[in-house]
């Protein structure tokens, strides 16, 4: 009987480790920004598809609990978000993790002028990776450039 206790505790930790791995090899993780497109426009929205890339360098796969962010348009904070759901990074693996975001005209001001006066926009990605553990949630930062 003790041996049993034994063994199960030792699959317990085994297995707790392996997922507590799975969560912090987040930090490895290669982020880029992958691409920002157009979906839809109005008279003082739009709606743009914002893609992030997540590389996995790692052996083993890695676990993203939630991604918030804050996506700038010619250095203007243009909209604010979050994933808000898991998504799991393969081992030697890319995963795009997509989201769309609606964007007020009014928030962006001189931005927005600038890019429709030069033809082109820079984008900026600045966010949180949140790993959650039982010990509680732990947070990488981020900051993405496109082009």
């Amino acid at each position: 009987m003790r041996k049993l206790l034994i063994i199960v505790i030792v699959l317990v930790v085994l297995i707790g480790c392996s997922e507590f791995m799975k969560r912090m090899v987040v930090k490895e993780l290669e982020f880029s920004l992958k691409s920002v497109s157009l979906i839809e426009y109005d008279i003082s929205t739009m709606t743009v598809k914002v893609a992030l890339k997540a590389y996995n360098p790692n052996d083993i796969d890695a676990v993203i609990d939630r991604l918030d962010y804050s996506f700038y348009i010619n250095e203007k904070n243009a909209a604010n978000g979050t994933t808000g759901r898991k998504v799991t990074v393969k081992a030697g693996k890319t995963e795009t993790i997509s989201t769309n975001l609606k964007i007020n005209y009014l928030n962006l001001g001189s931005a927005i002028l600038k890019a429709v006066k030069e033809k082109k926009a820079d984008f900026r990605v600045d966010g949180t990776v949140f790993v959650e553990t039982p010990v509680g949630a732990i947070t990488f930062p981020i900051e993405l450039f496109y082009p």
